[in-house]
């Protein structure tokens, strides 16, 4: 548990790298943080709750599999939004 708050205080760029270096568990931060900003855009476009949450699955899928190609011109948030509108 105490390793956990220590990553929480992490900047997104620095979980980034630590993922991409192999400590994949970091990830669940980058969810937690953006999970309700993805769930109020996934409803604000009209889906509903159950369809929000499917997108929202696929997008943090998405954003796993192409961290490495996360080149930081942007926040984590908005790279993660872009994702979602995209699907």
């Amino acid at each position: 548990m105490n390793n956990v708050r220590i990553f929480e205080t992490l900047s997104d760029i620095e979980s980034i790298q630590k993922i991409i270096g192999g400590e994949v568990a970091l990830f669940e931060i980058l969810i937690r943080r953006n999970n309700a900003f993805l769930y109020k855009t996934g409803r604000s476009y009209g889906y509903s709750h159950d369809d929000t949450q499917d997108l929202m699955q696929d997008t943090f899928i998405n954003a796993y599999s192409n961290l490495p190609k996360f080149e930081n011109r942007s926040s984590f948030k908005t790279w993660v939004i872009k994702i979602m509108l995209n699907n």
